[in-house]
């Protein structure tokens, strides 16, 4: 019975992405739409025209990996072959009445083994995007990592350390979500984000840390973000939730982020801090913390077969257990580079270098292929 479902299943996905795949043979019709800066997998900012209510849109990508530097571990050259490093993403979408819309996304890695919906959530706009309430599965608001989490809107191959080891796997969570953008004077608006979910957790283990929300307790946080000017935007994140089978013990979350854009320059970065509360047996309470700072700048070259070249670069630091001195504290350096041809193809190369405080870290190098409609 168990290989049957897995087999229907694997049709249903098979059948989705054909459904999803055929928009490459519909050209840039429903272009119009979208203001993601060329991007077409922004799948945030994809518009849903008022005319084409019940005509579902579909958008995607397929994103391929390898390392080309001999800096992995034993337990990271497992995860390192082409086919571990394969994802594909597929997005669907569609305006049901003028106000209310679904979304849903899914992800389909690790060698196609692997199949997860990030979001499948109903939005009702309920006063002109300044109200907007959800319902279903969706990016939990805390920070803002989460919305270049996926392959094609992450700047590098990687994610930085704090988002992998303090936050417990995907940012995707069941629940209820009320969120909005309240403008004010001089170019400025406040965006707010407050959910309540089931709590966030590791899908099948995903992510470095085991700390998962494995409960019926609900947990609450949010987002409060301000746009000063229009290039620059400040924000600040809360969560907290019990997070043992027998809800005795309370995991909390805050962070504070930051991004500025100014033409091509772009620079983001987050500070989260969290506090486990733990029995005196597993060692008592402990708190988490870590730090990213990334920078990047885009040029347009007037060139053929070049639409845009992108350098980045990114430090970030991680201490998972203030507890322990020094034990799998981790710095790290990145840089990038990212070649577009198109506005449907990324070629990216990256080189880490690691500085972790018990063990010599080799450096790694990765290389990535990004293709999206």
């Amino acid at each position: 019975m168990i290989n049957l479902h897995k087999t229907l299943f694997n049709i249903i996905i098979v059948v989705f992405l054909l459904i999803n795949t055929s928009g490459l043979s519909q050209g840039d019709e429903g272009e119009s739409g979208k203001t993601d800066d060329q991007l077409f997998f922004d799948v945030d900012e994809v518009k849903f025209p008022e005319p084409k209510l019940l005509k579902p849109e579909f958008h995607g990508n397929i994103s391929l990996g390898a390392p080309f530097a001999e800096g992995l571990d034993e337990s990271e050259k497992g995860s390192s072959k082409v086919s571990k490093q394969t994802e594909i993403t597929l997005w669907a979408g569609v305006q049901i009445l003028k106000n209310l819309s679904f979304v849903t996304e899914l992800e389909i890695e690790d060698g196609f083994e692997v199949y997860e919906f990030e979001r499948c959530v109903l939005n009702w706009n309920i006063f002109n995007d300044k109200c907007i309430f959800s319902a279903g599965k969706f990016y939990y608001p805390f920070g803002i990592e989460r919305k270049v989490e996926n392959a094609v809107n992450n700047k590098l191959i990687d994610r930085p350390n704090p988002s992998i080891k303090i936050i417990p796997g995907t940012y995707s969570d069941e629940g209820l979500e009320l969120y909005g953008n309240i403008p004010f004077l001089y170019k400025t608006r406040l965006q707010y984000e407050f959910a309540a979910t089931n709590g966030l957790s590791s899908f099948e283990g995903k992510g470095e840390q085991h700390l998962d929300d494995n409960n019926d307790d609900i947990s609450l946080g949010g987002r409060l973000g301000i746009e000063l000017l229009p290039d620059l935007e400040i924000g600040a994140s809360y969560t907290t939730g019990e997070y043992d089978d027998d809800e005795r013990f309370r995991m909390d979350f805050v962070g504070v982020d930051a991004l500025y854009r100014r033409g091509g320059f772009e620079m983001r970065g987050e500070y989260i801090r969290s506090n486990v509360e733990r029995s005196t047996d597993d060692g008592g309470s402990f708190d988490r913390e870590g730090y990213y700072i990334q920078t990047s700048y885009k040029l347009l070259p007037d060139i053929n077969y070049l639409e845009h070249i992108e350098f980045v670069a990114r430090f970030d630091s991680v201490d998972p257990d203030d507890l322990v001195t020094d034990e799998a504290d981790m710095d790290r350096v990145a840089v990038g580079i990212n070649l577009s041809p198109s506005h449907h193809f990324i070629l990216k190369l990256e080189y880490e270098m690691e500085n972790e405080a018990t063990e010599d870290r080799e450096n790694k190098g990765f290389v990535q292929m990004n293709i999206r409609w």
